[in-house]
């Protein structure tokens, strides 16, 4: 019993450093702000795994739904996972931050530029998911930092019938 006890305190306090921990960092990462990282795994279109462990939601698109619980796959879902995976997993990316760091699931949520072997930003994934037509732009108000190049790609996508586009 005591035993018990002691494991479910440690393990809450561990929650609540994590928590403080994910807290802190949601305060204290300024706007453009940036980090260089590995992708240790692919989850979807647009959403990833770091080698830290952490998972980063890409910020201002919107790739189809992988199948999940009760929910069969969104179409081109399979395509838009196999193309973020073959651009970044396994490789050095930089995440750069807007205002909000993390998403309500405390995912990060970041722009992400795959590194080149001389560390220079060398694909801008947003740009590379768009131009193929596997991704659609989330909530992009006017005025953010890349508006007109994802309108741009978007509608030269559209206009090419590339991926989602095909079907609409």
């Amino acid at each position: 019993m005591k035993n018990t006890k002691l494991l479910l305190t440690i393990a809450l306090l561990l929650l609540l450093i994590n928590l403080g921990h994910c807290q802190t960092l949601q305060q204290t990462l300024p706007y453009g702000y940036t980090i260089n990282s590995t992708v240790a795994r692919v989850i979807d279109g647009d959403t990833f795994v770091l080698s830290d462990s952490q998972h980063v939601r890409i910020l201002g698109v919107n790739a189809p739904e992988i199948e999940r619980p009760g929910k069969p796959a969104q179409p081109y879902a399979d395509s838009a996972a196999t193309y973020t995976r073959s651009l970044i997993e396994g490789k050095q990316i930089k995440l750069t931050f807007e205002n909000k760091p993390y998403d309500i699931f405390g995912r990060l949520l970041a722009y992400v530029w795959l590194i080149d072997i001389a560390g220079n930003d060398s694909l801008f994934i947003q740009a590379e998911l768009l131009k193929a037509g596997l991704a659609r732009i989330s909530y992009y108000p006017k005025g953010k930092r890349y508006y007109e190049l994802f309108y741009n790609l978007r509608r030269t996508a559209m206009r090419d019938k590339r991926g989602i586009w095909r079907r609409e």
